[in-house]
């Protein structure tokens, strides 16, 4: 059979080399400058796969794409991949079931509440993510599943590597700087003001749990998708 509820079979290689290719990546802007930030615990503890966004304060951001391709977050092996997301705020999003095991997909966040019942394959709707906050997702057939999107209002944004650095082109100007990761205590993103003129780095430190509420992060199972520069 060539199709399994409308995906190729092939969907569950082409899903990963998917976000393979877009982790911590970012696409440049013409005159753009380079921003490092380096995300740490207040006791210095690099904090790996947090979630940087820059949302301009003295110029205009660029609107969601809608031409390009729904964002796509699997469930395979009873787990989400990607475990964390960060999309901009009007992102369609795909569930495919990669796994034999029908999933119930839901969310309860404020930003995003949605219920996709059982189902195997294709789920038989996507989901607009039009709100910015942060989305917790869930199975409820599988408690153990859980998942992150952070929805932000602008298209400059990454997700941290393993060592807690990101690096992003972004135009000069003045931005409010946020992150936000999973193991925050209070859940509200750590904010500053910031003008990038030039290449420059900079640190940040978030008030971070030591409890890891999701220990199977890895390269593999974070993603972004971001606007076109």
């Amino acid at each position: 059979m060539a199709l399994l509820w409308g995906w190729p079979l092939n969907l569950k290689r082409a899903v990963h080399f998917f976000f393979a290719g877009l982790v911590c990546c970012w696409l440049p802007s013409v005159g753009a400058d380079t921003l490092t930030v380096d995300v740490s615990s207040t006791v210095g503890e690099p904090l790996d796969y947090s979630v940087v966004f820059l949302e301009p304060l003295s110029l205009s951001a660029d609107l969601v794409d809608q031409a390009r391709p729904k964002a796509v977050i699997a469930q395979e092996q009873s787990q989400f991949i990607p475990a964390i997301s960060v999309l901009q705020t009007g992102t369609q999003v795909e569930f495919p079931n990669l796994d034999t095991v029908r999933h119930h997909v839901y969310s309860f966040s404020e930003a995003k509440t949605f219920d996709i019942k059982l189902y195997l394959g294709r789920a038989p709707s996507s989901e607009l993510f039009d709100r910015p906050g942060v989305v917790a997702l869930g199975c409820n057939i599988h408690d153990a599943m859980i998942a992150w999107v952070v929805v932000v209002d602008t298209p400059y944004f990454a997700i941290a590597d393993s060592n807690g650095r990101v690096s992003m082109d972004v135009p000069a100007g003045d931005y409010r700087l946020k992150v936000w990761d999973r193991r925050q205590l209070g859940g509200t993103e750590q904010a500053r003001v910031v003008t990038v003129a030039g290449a420059q780095s900079l640190t940040l430190s978030v008030d971070a749990s030591a409890f890891d509420p999701y220990t199977e992060v890895t390269g593999r199972s974070v993603g972004s998708v971001q606007a076109r520069q």
